[in-house]
């Protein structure tokens, strides 16, 4: 019997590391130009400055979890 699958794959999941997604997200147009423009000065990737504003945006928020359906 073959062994039970580590649970569902999608195809937007390869090639992330574990604890990393793939989200479409919908962004005013001047947000973005800064964010590539610091991404261009700092010599990082977009992905980075998305993910340091964020851990710094979300560490000053007290967040409940929501309730799983």
């Amino acid at each position: 019997m073959a062994a039970a699958k580590k649970g569902i794959s999608k195809s937007s999941q390869e090639g992330l590391k574990d604890g990393w997604t793939r989200a479409t997200f919908i962004l005013r147009k001047d947000y973005l130009e800064k964010i590539k423009s610091l991404a261009y000065w700092d010599r990082k990737t977009i992905k980075e400055i998305i993910d340091e504003a964020l851990k710094s945006y979300l560490k000053r928020k007290r967040v409940s979890p929501r309730n799983s359906i």
